[in-house]
């Protein structure tokens, strides 16, 4: 009887609600979800930007796969290479982030090299932000931006390691999965 009562109840309360007609305003009780306000871009296959420190893939199942560039810019040089710039996190006003979606297979270079070169299948980085990397593959030979190779004992051949650390990203993992 309860259960039939308050089915009666809400039923009754939709016709009035149905029954009084719309308000003037029809965005009041508009639910808005977190993409309404914001500037979207749709992927372009066209790099916006030159080279990036902190690429991020995005998590669509697209072939070729997504990428943004989460570099913080300069507001000039943001406006100058992206059409979609937004705040990057902290203090007001701060850097800005080029919110373009780059859809291709090489989301490009970086813009600081890495000591190891373009890869590392073999990465080890802090928790911290942004993170310290150290890459432990072993190559034939270190790139020439490392400052510390050193020779990994009883190796034969003999497969070189470098010991230099890298602030920011590690960037991408070598394609192939033997050692250099």
């Amino acid at each position: 009887m309860k259960a039939a009562m308050a089915t009666s109840t809400l039923l009754f309360l939709l016709l009035a609600g149905a029954a009084h007609g719309a308000p003037e305003d029809t965005t009041a009780n508009t639910i808005r979800l977190p993409t309404d306000g914001s500037a979207q871009q749709a992927p372009t296959t066209k790099r916006p930007w030159k080279c990036c420190d902190n690429i991020e893939r995005l998590p669509t199942k697209t072939n070729p796969p997504q990428w943004r560039c989460n570099d913080e810019l300069e507001p000039s040089k943001c406006v100058a290479q992206c059409e979609v710039c937004q705040e990057a996190p902290g203090p007001f006003p701060g850097p800005l982030i080029c919110s373009d979606v780059y859809w291709g297979a090489d989301p490009g270079p970086f813009c600081t090299p890495r000591p190891w070169g373009d890869c590392c299948t073999n990465t080890t980085c802090t928790r911290s932000i942004p993170p310290i990397c150290r890459c432990n593959d072993k190559v034939k030979k270190c790139a020439t931006a490392c400052k510390d190779c050193k020779r990994v004992k009883s190796s034969k051949p003999p497969r070189y390691v470098c010991q230099d650390q890298f602030t920011g990203q590690p960037g991408p993992k070598c394609k192939h999965s033997c050692e250099n």
